[in-house]
């Protein structure tokens, strides 16, 4: 029992001193791309080669980091998302439980899109420069400021530009269950006629978080870009029945993963 004990003692210092040597990569990884970054975030003309170098520093962090992976594509995403013929963008909806998400979205999808996320996130030093260019920002609390936030993510989807909304609106505690989904995503996929395609993180909630304990370690992580959900038949009043529909994709993955997670109370 106390070797068991003594055990556990140093496998937490070690999750705990991961979360900060995780923190100092990424800092400093981003700290040594920043000016790169200013220069390229200068001009939307700029900014398909901003989203590269976001994928750049990705693969950097997870490689420092320990972090593996692999990303599996179900039918019809790749035809549709790299095809040519393609006229406006799609709607990315992640499951959302770790800090990890974001750099695992830039390594799965290539490509120009746009992160849309609370206004918070505008005020963080340094970091903050991507929600004042290249992606959306949007105080939920002001009606006026959602509003404008729509309306700029729908012009961009008529731009052919993606965008990637976390339906839960946070990142969940309860992970790998998810919270109640918001309407956003759905609502604007069906007024702008866009495909909306799930995506699930697997492993980024066991590896690294958000519970707050500030434990994190190494390991391999999964990304599973779910087939895209087409909206060309769907009006307002079908709003709820795609959220749910979004909802069971990620949801039943995630419990064929860690059933007993979803049946223990």
């Amino acid at each position: 029992m106390v070797v068991v004990r003594f055990m556990t003692f140093f496998k937490n210092i070690f999750k705990r001193l991961w979360v900060f040597y995780y923190y100092a990569v990424l800092l400093g990884f981003f700290l040594a791309f920043y000016p790169l970054y200013y220069f390229l975030l200068g001009s939307t003309k700029r900014y398909k080669a901003a989203n590269k170098l976001r994928e750049v520093w990705s693969h950097t962090l997870f490689f420092f980091i320990g972090f593996g992976y692999s990303i599996k594509y179900e039918d019809g995403f790749e035809d549709l998302y790299f095809s040519k013929q393609r006229k406006k963008g799609i709607i990315f909806c992640p499951n959302h439980s770790s800090y990890a998400d974001i750099p695992l979205f830039l390594i799965s999808v290539p490509g120009h899109y746009r992160f849309i996320a609370k206004s918070e996130l505008e005020k963080i030093p340094v970091f903050g420069i991507f929600f004042r260019t290249i992606d959306i920002s949007v105080d939920r609390t002001s009606t006026t400021d959602s509003f404008k936030a729509f309306e700029e993510a729908g012009k961009s989807l008529e731009e052919n530009i993606s965008l990637v909304m976390y339906p839960e609106g946070r990142t969940s505690r309860l992970a790998p269950r998810l919270l109640r989904f918001k309407n956003g995503p759905f609502k604007l996929a069906i007024e702008k006629k866009v495909p909306v395609v799930p995506v699930t993180f697997l492993d980024n909630w066991r590896l690294f978080p958000n519970d707050g304990k500030n434990y994190g370690k190494p390991g391999f992580t999964r990304a599973i870009v779910h087939t895209p959900i087409s909206t060309d038949d769907l009006v307002i009043e079908d709003t709820e029945a795609l959220k749910q529909r979004v909802f069971r994709i990620i949801e039943d993955t995630l419990k064929k993963e860690y059933e007993s997670r979803f049946t223990d109370s």
